[in-house]
């Protein structure tokens, strides 16, 4: 798990006015730019550390490659505008970083809104960022199901889990995790935010023998990093930023 502190980040910008003229005040258009988005152009992306971006009425927030981010959102007709915004105070690569700092500036630019062909559009001046839609999390499928540990992911490597252990993970309809990583047990609690699995509380208990220290490591990062899911028949896929990942089964 990685300890979360809050900074300001000082990205406050000046709306403009609105001309009416924008997709978000056009007669048939919609009101507002809600929902979950990603950045796929317009600011420097890195393989494996998504940006995100979620509005929901006046708030805003996502996750900007290595850090969260939250703030505040105003919107009047085209008109869009950033402020408050700060995030979580992590440090990852310095390519990763220049990425974030990169949308950051960005954001501090925007001034208009579109939605064009099922994508987001921000601009303003100097920017012009595209996001598209967040495919929401598969929780019918995923909920109420022991998933078995069947690999372990970390870039385009797979690896079995630990001769002689049994890694598992629940999540239930009541917001409840149990599992284990092969030799601790985790609990907690789960929500679905930004189109991730996010855990509010999360804990792992027991001894754990030297030789299982790095596949426990690596389970507990991947979860409680917050994560993306991806069902095939009775396949689970979990992937965290960084392109780390599990591959479970049911059953």
């Amino acid at each position: 798990m990685r300890v979360v502190l809050t900074m300001a980040l000082g990205l406050l910008a000046a709306a403009c006015g609105a001309s009416g003229t924008g997709a978000g005040a056009s007669s048939g258009a919609p009101e507002a730019p809600d929902g979950v988005w990603e950045l796929t152009s317009g600011s420097r992306l890195v393989p494996g550390w998504p940006i995100t971006l979620t509005i929901d009425g006046a708030d805003a927030g996502g996750r900007a490659a290595c850090n969260g981010y939250f703030g505040s959102v105003q919107i009047d007709g085209s008109a869009l505008v950033f402020s408050a915004l700060g995030a979580t105070d992590m440090g990852c690569e310095p390519d990763v970083m220049a990425a974030e700092s990169g949308f950051f500036r960005s954001l501090g630019g925007v001034d208009q809104w579109a939605i064009a062909s099922g994508r987001l559009l921000l601009s303003g001046p100097d920017v012009s960022l595209t996001f598209d839609p967040v495919p929401e999390v598969p929780t019918a499928e995923l909920v109420g199901t022991t998933w078995t540990l069947e690999g372990l992911v970390s870039g385009e490597a797979v690896r079995s889990p630990d001769a002689g252990t049994t890694a598992t993970l629940r999540l239930d309809a009541d917001g409840t995790l149990v599992g284990g990583t092969g030799c601790r047990d985790l609990s907690g609690r789960w929500i679905e935010a930004g189109g991730e699995v996010v855990f509010t509380d999360f804990a792992a208990e027991g001894e754990c023998p030297g030789q299982h220290a790095d596949q426990d490591g690596f389970v507990v990062t991947v979860l409680g990093d917050g994560f993306r899911a991806e069902i095939e028949g009775d396949r689970l896929t979990v992937t965290s930023v960084g392109g780390e990942g599990l591959q479970y089964r049911a059953g």
